[in-house]
């Protein structure tokens, strides 16, 4: 079986929001020429195009584009309401915090890790 690494388009978002502001995204891939970058924290995406362009899924593989300062209000707002912003990390600490608050409110936690090099999943 062929794996190949998957080429991570960081300038569209760095090049909106600076790199600061970044730090919370996870590059989810491309479909239809547009980038799909999923905020970590507020499980929300901003997908642009390699020009900037915010475009949201309106199903059946289909992106529409739209006004990218809107979609960034509703990111921020999502945010704001679990009491981050666009410059907290997304990291092993932060997913540590989360799955301990997770734990005591009663709830299971599992989490995955899949790293594509050195393994498949059927």
């Amino acid at each position: 079986m062929l794996i190949r690494r998957m080429q991570l388009i960081w300038k569209p978002l760095e090049e909106k929001l600076g790199k600061r502001r970044c730090v919370g995204f996870m590059y989810m891939g491309r479909m239809n020429g547009v980038n799909l970058y999923k905020h970590g924290m507020s499980r929300t995406y901003l997908n642009l195009d390699d020009l900037g362009q915010c475009y949201v899924w309106t199903g059946n593989s289909h992106y529409e584009r739209v006004d990218f300062a809107t979609e960034l209000a509703k990111l921020e707002a999502a945010l704001a309401r679990i009491g981050e912003t666009l410059e907290s990390v997304y990291d092993e600490a932060y997913m540590a915090k989360k799955d301990a608050a997770l734990k005591k409110a009663g709830f299971s936690v599992t989490r995955l890790e899949v790293k594509p090099e050195t393994m498949s999943v059927n």
